[in-house]
């Protein structure tokens, strides 16, 4: 197998969506949600046949770009989208063993570019979240240092860099190469292009990149520009690719350059939403950061996978940020229309939230788990065992797990086998989402909750889960039976230690600090349910599962403290109503 260069294979690439899907609100991307101008949209219906056919020549938007900013011809270059352009330059530079500054967190392509071409990437810090520090960028550059990207607003944290700042920079440290990145610039009110103008014009180690996707919403063309010294420029363009931007895209950024009373009309209607954005996230108690560009950063704190997840399953798709990430907590919203803010703001309100357990309250497992717990008994004790005996183990305490169950029914009978035999035996035959195949007994699962019922609850009550499945179970089930844009958050046997497990609380306690709500109750059908619902103080409701005793179930509820009881869990919306009903009257 033939191998890429050193450092390739241990990164990742930059995701993509293979299909576009369709999201009521897309806003993970900082596209231009107001879409091309209708003169755009003509110029590609009017599109010249040859400028189909033939090579494309860059002369006229070059000359536009060129009369627009005060710029030489030698000064651009055109390049597909601002990639391209922080690629190429990064590439003609960066030498193996030279430094690539930026701070941290920043757009991360340009970091991933230098890391290719050999460069040892460094990203600072922020002492004040999100203020650019011109001194701590100053002391960090070393003679190694060949390029420092600035990105101006920087996204995701979207605070802008004043031309004045870098001009010291650039002064200053006169062999290291400052790439300015104003992507966003046209969305800023205190900034503009043409106050870095004078940087590109006077200074030989300055480049300014620009792309045309967020302003003039042509992302889907792939267009953009660097400005530099002719010089720069020149070793640029010696690694460019000869026909790098399509012909189409060059119409369409000349027509936009033309538009300017449609930018101008984008930049006041993403002003007027992003106050109304920012106003609202932070009277709910979050924390937005002030953003002059067409998004806002907002720290969601324990709370943003939660919220993720409920934007996300209501149709708003936003960027988040992975574990180790300095703004992990955070996510970062392309602002949408003042509508859109609105349905924003009416997702993040809290409401009141029900924990389901799975086993025995949202399916009926008669079929699948305490059948995988007999095939399993069966398989190493070569005997029968009856779904009667299983449920009086269950019933003990501390068996909700049903490996452990499983392993002290064979102990009982005499057989010492080990819990990893015991597991892995049971998992091939309830499921293995390492091998596919057929019948697995996990597709013998019924539903007990109609989906309509999980839809009507859903407007009510936000609803999570706390199971002592693997998390690959749980998605497989709720997708299989098309209910998992209902549940916002999971606890599973995954993301709790051995000693974790129910009856422990500490899956309801995880919830309780990771989802905000007015009320909460839990509903499980088994005494660990119940003994992990009321360690943690949440009101407990003893689901009497299919095929259960009623009689010794009711007697474990009542004995262990649940507050509410129901035989069967199909008549949960109308008992919630009830509940909520006699509340009323009490209070």
């Amino acid at each position: 197998m033939i191998k890429p260069k050193k450092g390739i294979e241990k990164l990742s690439a930059y995701p993509t969506d293979l299909y576009r899907k369709q999201w009521r609100l897309k806003l993970d991307s900082n596209e231009n949600i107001y879409g091309a101008s209708n003169a755009v949209l003509n110029t590609v219906k009017n599109i010249n046949p040859e400028d189909i056919c033939l090579y494309p020549c860059y002369g006229k938007l070059c000359d536009k770009l060129c009369r627009l900013y005060g710029l030489n011809e030698d000064n651009i270059i055109l390049t597909n989208g601002c990639d391209e352009a922080l690629n190429i330059i990064i590439n003609t530079y960066i030498e193996k063993g030279d430094e690539f500054l930026s701070y941290n967190p920043s757009f991360s392509m340009p970091a991933l570019y230098a890391q290719i071409a050999g460069a040892e990437v460094k990203q600072i810090d922020y002492d004040e979240k999100f203020v650019f520090d011109k001194d701590k960028i100053a002391i960090n550059i070393t003679d190694k240092t060949k390029i420092v990207y600035i990105a101006t607003p920087n996204n995701p944290t979207g605070e802008i860099v004043r031309a004045s700042l870098i001009e010291l920079l650039v002064k200053d440290f006169k062999d290291t190469l400052f790439i300015i990145d104003c992507t966003y610039i046209n969305f800023s009110y205190n900034s503009a292009f043409e106050d870095y103008l004078d940087l590109i014009k006077n200074n030989y180690n300055v480049i300014a990149v620009k792309s045309f996707s967020k302003d003039y919403a042509l992302a889907g063309l792939r267009i953009g520009f660097a400005s530099g010294h002719s010089e720069v420029i020149s070793n640029i363009k010696k690694i460019a690719s000869p026909y790098n931007v399509n012909s189409v895209a060059l119409s369409c950024a000349i027509t936009a350059l033309n538009d300017n009373k449609t930018l101008e009309e984008i930049k006041c209607s993403n002003e007027t939403a992003r106050e109304l954005l920012y106003k609202g996230l932070q009277e709910k108690g979050f924390k937005p950061y002030p953003s002059e560009g067409n998004f806002i950063l907002c720290d969601f704190f324990e709370s943003s996978e939660f919220y993720y997840e409920k934007l996300r399953k209501n149709g708003v798709i936003t960027r988040k940020f992975s574990k180790d990430s300095s703004i992990s907590t955070c996510l970062r919203i392309t602002v949408p229309k003042p509508g859109g803010v609105k349905y924003i703001l009416e997702l993040l309100n809290k409401k009141d939230m029900l924990i389901f357990d799975l086993d025995g309250v949202v399916f009926d497992v008669r079929d699948s788990y305490i059948s995988a717990i007999a095939e399993t008994f069966k398989y190493f004790s070569k005997q029968e065992i009856s779904k009667e005996e299983i449920f009086e183990v269950k019933n003990l305490g501390g068996m909700n797990c049903d490996w452990d169950a499983t392993k002290y029914l064979l102990e009982k009978y005499g057989y010492n086998i080990s819990l990893e035999d015991v597991i892995a035996v049971f998992q091939n035959l309830f499921y293995n989402p390492k091998v596919k195949k057929e019948n697995y007994l996990i597709d013998k699962e019924k539903l007990l909750i109609p989906k309509e019922v999980f839809e009507r609850l859903s407007y009510k009550y936000d609803l999570v889960i706390f199971s002592g499945r693997l998390k690959d179970e749980v998605r497989y089930s709720l997708e299989k039976f098309g209910i998992d844009k209902y549940f916002y958050y999971f606890v599973t046997s995954d993301d709790l230690s051995k000693n974790m497990l129910k009856p422990h609380p500490k899956g309801v306690l995880n919830i309780l600090k990771h989802c905000p709500h007015l009320s909460i109750k839990y509903l499980g059908d088994s005494v660990d349910d119940i003994i992990a619902g009321n360690s943690a103080n949440v009101e407990t409701i003893g689901i009497v599962s299919p095929g259960a005793d009623y009689n010794i179930m009711k007697n474990n509820f009542r004995h262990l403290g649940a507050k509410y009881m129901l035989d069967d869990v199909k008549n949960i919306e109308s008992f919630l109503d009830e509940i909520g009903k006699n509340y009323v009257k009490e209070s």
